[in-house]
């Protein structure tokens, strides 16, 4: 018996959620390379120092860029309701794979939802900002910090560096929770991001409502 195969991912969808990881992966781990001395041999393996460093800023942009595509393509469907909030109060229940006991979920779960808006929402825009501010040239950050009273360009960059760095650390989190849960954590997963389909089965098990929506408009 054939196995029937949903679609899950246009190729606008592969293309951005590749776009967002690849770039996220990259400058999280010359982030890393850059932030701690003990990791610094993580520079040789993205491209050697110097061209890690060169690299490490735009790769944010980048980030941010197809972060923004991803916000305006999915937004709606990110939006929170009351189940979601059911769902994260019981999110071991998911952890365990043990989804029968949490409510339904439609497209995307509450971890998926909230991952978009702590990783891909808030990161691309806290990144971006704060990582310019450290980035461009201190004549052109002086001008900014005019316009934020009490606030002295070296000040600036200071904050900046610590608001990078606790977006780097939530960030971070949620990424490897992600990544678990996308491998390891719910097999069958990936394949959506290869081919933009997943298992009917897949569908039902892990979001029913959703399976009900595709199987209805078939």
């Amino acid at each position: 018996m054939a196995t029937i195969m949903i679609r899950r991912l246009t190729a606008f969808d592969r293309v951005v959620h590749l776009g967002v990881a690849v770039s996220f992966v990259y400058a999280l781990l010359t982030g890393i390379g850059l932030a701690f001395p003990k990791m610094h041999w993580l520079l040789t393996v993205m491209g050697g120092g110097e061209f890690s460093r060169w690299l490490h800023p735009w790769a944010g942009v980048a980030f941010s860029a197809f972060g923004l595509l991803m916000i305006l393509a999915y937004v709606k469907e990110m939006l929170l309701d009351k189940d979601d909030i059911i769902w994260m109060m019981k999110i071991v229940h998911y952890a365990t794979n043990h989804e029968e006991k949490l409510p339904e979920t439609r497209k995307y779960n509450a971890g998926q939802k909230m991952y978009f808006w702590v990783v891909v929402f808030l990161g691309s825009f806290v990144f971006l900002l704060s990582g310019l501010a450290m980035w461009l040239p201190e004549d052109f950050v002086a001008l900014v910090a005019k316009w934020l009273p009490g606030i002295a360009t070296r000040e600036l960059v200071l904050q900046s560096i610590v608001v990078h760095e606790l977006m780097f650390i939530a960030a971070g989190a949620f990424f490897v929770v992600h990544l678990y849960m996308g491998t390891l954590g719910m097999p069958g997963t990936l394949s959506a991001l290869a081919t933009g389909k997943v298992t009917a089965q897949w569908a039902k098990a892990h979001h029913p409502k959703w399976y009900r929506e595709m199987v209805g408009k078939a």
